[in-house]
């Protein structure tokens, strides 16, 4: 960790809401207070900031969290400290029993983190990809474990152990990489740093086909001959033939209604949750005949 006191600082050294407010940095960074010893904010390399606290005591050194910036402001934040460097140089507990707040659990965080951040925020492919991975690897794996005692050693293991399949690798530690941020955000992960930034990602081809005129028309006649004879129902059949001549997402026509068909414009209306809306020219075989499925 880098110890610094910054430019951004006035000259008196006071640390307030604005020169907080100011402060960025390319790693975890202590800015120390010239006017309050031992009180400071750490910066995250993600934008988060915390008050903290070092004082020596009877015991020793001891560094606290005060709070996050945003959550208490920076004259809050110096009268505890002040409180707590007393506390500290007197030999007692730095916060009373009662006022301690600890990490929660990573299965406890995987829950809100679903519940909160990916149901309000994340499309529903993107929300299905965090899901699998927390559900599947992150909270089998890490879930009885605080977040804050989560280290390079934990992650590595968790990343290790998922080296034959390294796309879902690199899905499951960026993953909970956004987990530790957010948690690091809602300020409960305690005071620590994001062990998933020194993770190296595995390398991944990417696998990239388009078919052939041939392939195309040979799979347009297994799918009539698998219809005509009832291997395959007529939206299963539809739906496919949408995909093929309209290189829509797969999601994009599942989810396809009635209402999102313009057969006059000739063009498909669809809604995207980060992009708005947009459309999708349909070809003149998507429309003619039997491509179109009975839609809800």
């Amino acid at each position: 960790m880098n110890v610094a006191v910054p430019s951004a600082l006035p000259a008196q050294g006071t640390i307030t809401d604005h020169t907080v407010a100011a402060l960025s940095a390319a790693r975890d960074t202590v800015v120390w207070d010239r006017a309050l010893t031992g009180f400071g904010v750490r910066v995250y390399p993600s934008g988060a900031k915390v008050y903290v606290v070092q004082a020596r005591g009877p015991q020793g050194t001891k560094r606290i969290t005060v709070g996050r910036h945003g959550v208490i402001g920076a004259q809050e934040a110096r009268r505890r400290a002040a409180l707590i460097i007393a506390r500290i140089r007197a030999g007692d507990e730095p916060v009373p029993e009662a006022q301690k707040t600890e990490s929660i659990t990573v299965a406890t965080l995987a829950q809100r983190y679903l519940r909160e951040h990916v149901a309000v925020r994340c499309k529903p492919t993107t929300a299905a990809q965090y899901r699998l991975a927390i559900e599947r690897y992150i909270v089998p794996a890490l879930g009885i474990r605080s977040v804050s005692s989560l280290g390079r050693a934990q992650v590595a293991d968790l990343q290790h152990a998922l080296s034959d399949r390294p796309a879902m690798a690199n899905l499951v530690v960026a993953t909970l990489s956004r987990m530790i941020e957010q948690a690091m955000a809602w300020g409960v992960a305690g005071e620590m740093s994001n062990p998933c930034r020194s993770a190296p990602k595995y390398r991944t081809r990417r696998r990239e086909r388009f078919l052939t005129d041939a392939e195309f028309q040979r799979l347009g006649r297994v799918l009539d001959e698998m219809e005509g004879e009832g291997r395959i129902s007529l939206h299963a059949a539809a739906a496919l033939r949408l995909l093929m001549l309209t290189g829509c997402r797969r999601n994009e026509i599942l989810t396809l209604r009635w209402e999102d068909v313009r057969l006059e414009a000739q063009e498909l209306h669809l809604t995207d949750r980060k992009t708005g809306d947009y459309s999708i020219p349909m070809p003149a075989g998507s429309v003619q005949g039997h491509a179109v499925p009975n839609l809800p």
